[in-house]
């Protein structure tokens, strides 16, 4: 994760400022992996088999190159966007400048997947070998997110660890069986196909399967997978939240935020559970998070400033969904998750990680985000991983009868088929790939062709005036 953050700070800020950053961050980065590692001693570690060490590895890397990402098989149509942020970082100086009319602007994303990939073709001056290093790469954080996953599940036979990688890789919610039956108790108002629950003008919905995320959106879901696999494993280590996932808002903004209200929840349940208050408060406010909030926290906190507080169209702004008649659109939507809810309720219904999901899957349809309504589709990405991990330790919880094990395996099935047509869909003639894309075409408020998410979501405008450009922007390479 810190590779990425440091690429970046090193190469988009002056060196007057990044250099030091860098120094602290690195201070505290070691400062926490020794203490982990005296914590690690007091844990039994976890062993993988040679053989399924590398069946993973391969089926690692069969699932990045079927799902599109060195762009052998069909890359989706957001493929455009991942392909043209790596051509313009790997083509153009840091920071990314564009003009286009009258516009100037800054490329300002999230932007945590792309960095080293593009600095690798830079070197190399080519698209094409960062187009395959961004694919290798992902391979390498799906293998550690999965390694993770094994770790906070106790996977620790190789039956087990095989079972939980194909449930990692398959894992949905119902929505194909809410479709269905969508089709007859709402047909107006019901998607019937692909992947959603409603899709309408002001009204869209959707909870993405685990391959949909790492085929359409593999730069936003990596990391978060693996940072949530580090906070099951020490939720309370709360000295180190800046340290641990503050990063995490590079590579995902939306799932970020719903890291941080989990985050949030186990702060408030430290301080009423502990005895010594002032002793939480001191972990709050630890120098560690202190620090991190001020050097990396103020450096990204500029950065996406330019793009999040732009004075947006409503079609891409923050709303709030008013389902009035439409209100079947809703219950079809707690449809999708609400077995796996009521399956994990016995064992799970004291487990914070439990409560805070089930609580945020109810509340997140009432809120609209983008043109096709990201807010839904990425903050899940939260609460759907905790619930893929309960499921997961359900089934190797002896204490959990037979007959519920059968039954959350026949509903896990169920929400595989949406999976199996996403993977099935991969194999069609691909005629996606755009190599040579660019943003740059898209950077103008001022024309009408060009639909709102690409005119808003990729970009900081009026830069002369953006505090990350006066400030903290590399003088030498500035326009």
């Amino acid at each position: 994760m810190y590779i990425s953050i440091f690429i970046f700070i090193l190469g988009w800020v002056k060196p007057l400022i990044s250099i030091p950053v860098c120094v602290l961050i690195l201070f505290f980065l070691i400062k926490y992996f020794k203490d982990k590692n005296k914590k690690m001693k007091e844990k039994a570690p976890l062993y993988v088999n040679v053989k399924v060490l590398i069946l993973l590895i391969v089926t690692v890397i069969l699932v990045g190159t079927i799902l599109g990402w060195t762009g052998v098989f069909t890359q989706t149509t957001d493929w455009y966007k991942h392909n043209a942020v790596l051509s313009d970082l790997t083509d153009k100086s840091w920071p990314v400048y564009y003009e286009n009319g009258n516009e100037e602007s800054m490329l300002t994303y999230y932007l945590g997947q792309y960095m080293f990939p593009s600095l690798i073709g830079k070197m190399f001056s080519s698209v094409y070998v960062t187009q395959a290093v961004n694919g290798i790469w992902a391979m390498v954080g799906l293998f550690i997110a999965i390694i993770g996953i094994f770790k906070v599940t106790k996977s620790d036979t190789s039956q087990k660890q095989l079972i939980t990688l194909i449930i990692t890789l398959l894992f949905s919610t119902c929505i194909a069986l809410v479709q269905n039956i969508g089709k007859i108790v709402a047909p107006d108002l019901i998607a019937g196909s692909g992947h959603w629950i409603a899709y309408l003008n002001d009204i869209k919905l959707q909870l993405s399967a685990n391959p949909i995320l790492l085929r359409w959106v593999m730069p936003q879901v990596i990391i978060p997978w693996i940072m949530l696999s580090f906070l099951i494993d020490d939720p309370y280590d709360i000295k180190n939240y800046m340290l641990l996932f503050l990063p995490v808002v590079f590579y995902s903004t939306l799932p970020f935020i719903g890291l941080v209200l989990v985050l949030i929840i186990f702060v408030i349940i430290k301080f009423i559970k502990e005895k010594d208050k002032i002793g939480v408060i001191k972990e709050i406010f630890s120098l560690s998070n202190i620090c991190m909030m001020c050097l990396l926290g103020t450096i990204l906190i500029a950065y996406f400033y330019g793009n999040i507080f732009l004075d947006k169209p409503g079609s891409v702004g923050l709303s709030f969904i008013n389902y009035g008649s439409n209100a079947i659109i809703y219950f079809m939507f707690i449809l999708t998750f609400i077995p796996y809810s009521i399956i994990l309720f016995k064992e799970n219904r004291r487990n914070p990680f439990y409560i805070i999901s089930s609580v945020m899957l109810v509340l997140l349809p009432f809120v609209s985000m983008g043109l096709y309504n990201d807010f839904v589709m990425r903050v899940s990405i939260i609460p759907l991983f905790i619930y893929m991990i309960l499921c997961i330790k359900m089934l190797y919880n002896n204490d959990v009868n037979k007959t519920k094990k059968i039954i959350l395996i026949i509903f896990l099935i169920i929400g595989s088929y949406s999976s199996m047509c996403e993977i099935n869909d991969c194999f069609k003639l691909n005629t996606n790939k755009t190599i040579n894309a660019t943003l740059e075409n898209n950077a103008s408020r001022e024309k009408s062709n060009i639909t709102d998410d690409l005119k808003y979501n990729y970009y900081s405008y009026d830069i002369k005036e953006n505090f990350f450009y006066k400030y903290l922007a590399r003088e030498d390479i500035k326009k």
